[in-house]
């Protein structure tokens, strides 16, 4: 099984989406985390991210990734996941994104991705319970 099999098999445990979404949401969050990181940070970034995922991205993309860092929000991000992932829950887009991050994070070994690149969500208190 491929890595990104493996990231969205979890992703989809973890979130309770289908594989297909799960993989939607990986190639657009990870998309948009390379996207708003400094060029530099994107280059190693994506060196450490699976090479299931990167070679869902054209060299353009790639190029573009390490030459230029782009304003994205947070809640952009979590739009193009209920969009293309076709979640119509909100709460469970932001939840699947924030868990993508997470996933990733744990992947490449880059602490701190969720809070350096994506910053934190501060839209919605997913656990009211914790």
């Amino acid at each position: 099984m491929s890595q990104q099999q493996d990231l969205a098999n979890e992703l989809s445990q973890r979130v309770g989406v289908s594989q297909d979404q799960a993989r939607i949401i990986i190639r657009v969050v990870s998309k948009s985390l390379l996207q708003k990181s400094e060029p530099n940070k994107a280059s190693s970034l994506m060196s450490k991210l699976p090479s299931g995922i990167t070679s869902l991205f054209l060299d353009n993309e790639k190029q573009g990734f390490t030459t230029q860092q782009q304003n994205i929000s947070n809640e952009e991000v979590v739009r193009q996941v209920r969009t293309e992932a076709g979640i119509n829950d909100d709460r469970k887009a932001q939840q699947a994104t924030e868990e993508s991050v997470k996933l990733l994070q744990e992947k490449t070994g880059e602490e701190g991705l969720l809070d350096n690149v994506m910053g934190r969500f501060k839209k919605m208190d997913l656990n009211p319970f914790d």
